[in-house]
């Protein structure tokens, strides 16, 4: 996957839907819901204990939703929180139990990468999942992918189970307990349906 196809703020990639700016509102509608449980959960009093600390919170339709604290002092900063929105479509005619078993191992390691501050997985109607991951500092996303598991699951396990993926960086202005507008600065387009991967990217303007 060597070649990055640069795309301007509108662009549709003709034959790649999923490249369509408007998929990346209804992204950011899961932003909103995955950030309001998180604000939900941090008004309320945590159980002590070691972290992370995995609570499930009430989804529309059954569906589930689930929310990681990993450093709940970290979420409460009254400055900008970087965070990634991960958004992918998984392939038919699979067992996907390989997926649900990364990321509990990937849970696992978040004391290992102090920045990683929540992780939130979210089921929509269709089966497919979203994941909003809030970090301090922004490297912070960059340490965690660098990790050898999340490195594997990357390279490995996202081609084989998912056919598209979209990867948001954004920020959450003056932190997540602000209540602002989630901001999306650069997606990355992914498509694994090929006999290559093809790979695109669209930078915005920050906040």
């Amino acid at each position: 996957m060597d070649e990055v196809i640069r795309l301007q703020a509108d662009a549709i990639v003709a034959g790649r839907p999923f490249t369509a700016p408007e998929r990346t509102a209804e992204d950011l509608d899961a932003v909103r819901v995955m950030a309001a449980a998180v604000r939900h959960v941090l008004r309320q009093p945590l159980p002590a204990g070691p972290r992370p600390l995995v609570l499930t919170v009430p989804a529309p339709a059954g569906r589930q939703h689930r929310v990681v604290i990993a450093h709940e002092g970290g979420l409460r900063v009254g400055r900008d929180l970087a965070f990634v929105g991960f958004f992918a479509t998984k392939r038919g005619g699979l067992d996907h139990a390989p997926l649900t078993v990364t990321d509990d191992e990937l849970i696992l390691e978040f004391p290992r990468h102090p920045g990683i501050l929540s992780y939130s997985s979210l089921e929509f109607a269709d089966g497919n999942w979203g994941n909003l991951i809030v970090v301090d500092p922004p490297e912070a996303r960059e340490h965690w992918r660098e990790g050898d598991k999340h490195a594997w699951a990357a390279q490995e396990l996202a081609p084989r189970h998912y056919t598209v993926v979209r990867l948001h960086r954004g920020v959450f202005p003056g932190g997540l307990l602000a209540g602002r507008d989630p901001v999306v600065t650069r997606t990355k387009y992914y498509d694994f349906q090929g006999p290559a991967p093809w790979q695109a990217e669209r930078e915005l303007a920050p906040p």
